[in-house]
């Protein structure tokens, strides 16, 4: 299934030319209500989870206690902290509210290809009773580990109660506010201190903000497309872009070793002028 991360023109020479994603600190994204919403829905799922037989129940309200009190410290992390970082996608192609929010470009990316190069994908969620079923889940799972953590470590906390409060994070990065529900998002969900890709935070301007984010390299083969969105030079702006994905297209075919590779155009369908 596609995949279609809209931005800006910058962006997109930057990721062609770089072969790399920025992914952004999550408290410095559009919704003013990142993590909160989400962080809100999990404690009353901690507080109300689904049963669970597996948990300690010896530790389980010392497990709740914790889990809540990290939960809480989520929603007020200093710079001190490490936070999450986003790089978000859509499953819609061709969406007009998505032009005029994040940009006159879109990058199309191979889902099961980047999914392999980089993490797990993680769909949001936008209805009240997806987030409370989801909520109630995962703190029942969340509780299970904790609690039994601490009955493996005479009440201290190990590695498998940390990464079960690591997790309920990436839960609450999928929560969204049904207000941009129409934007199908899905989302690659990484840590500053992630193993994989280590830390390396990076900051850019945007208005009298710096936005700090980290840089994941990827390959081309996960990007298949670019699309021009609606704007008074479109045609412009579509001759220019074809002409530089041609050098980009060749240049990968040599450096990679697949001669198949193609990257195309298209043109936004939408008739609006920005």
């Amino acid at each position: 299934m596609p995949l279609y991360h809209y931005t800006d023109l910058s962006a997109v020479y930057s990721i062609l030319k770089n072969k790399k994603l920025w992914l952004t600190d999550i408290r410095y994204l559009n919704d003013s209500q990142e993590l909160h919403d989400g962080i809100d829905f999990l404690i009353e799922g901690v507080k109300n989870p689904f049963p669970d037989v597996f948990a300690n129940f010896e530790y389980f309200e010392k497990a709740r206690d914790y889990i809540l009190e990290s939960l809480r410290g989520l929603k007020s992390y200093g710079v001190s902290e490490d936070p999450l970082f986003i790089f978000s996608l859509s499953s819609e192609p061709d969406c007009l509210s998505q032009w005029r929010a994040y940009g006159s470009y879109a990058i199309e990316f191979d889902n099961e290809l980047l999914t392999s190069e980089v993490s797990k994908l993680l769909d949001c969620l936008y209805s009240d009773s997806q987030k409370i079923a989801n909520a109630r889940l995962h703190a029942r799972d969340a509780l299970a580990a904790v609690s039994n953590d601490m009955a493996k470590n005479n009440g201290c906390l190990g590695v498998d109660a940390l990464n079960a409060v690591i997790s309920m994070s990436y839960d609450a990065a999928t929560f969204k506010h049904r207000g941009f529900s129409e934007e199908k998002e899905s989302r690659i969900v990484l840590p500053s201190n992630d193993s994989e890709f280590p830390s390396n935070i990076k900051h850019r301007p945007r208005g009298d903000i710096l936005i700090p984010y980290i840089e994941v390299p990827i390959t081309l083969d996960c990007i298949k497309s670019i699309s021009v969105g609606p704007m008074q030079n479109q045609a412009m702006a579509f001759a220019s872009m074809s002409e530089f994905i041609y050098g980009i297209e060749r240049n990968w075919q040599v450096d990679s070793g697949n001669i198949e590779y193609e990257l195309e155009v298209h043109k936004s369908a939408i008739p609006f002028r920005s």
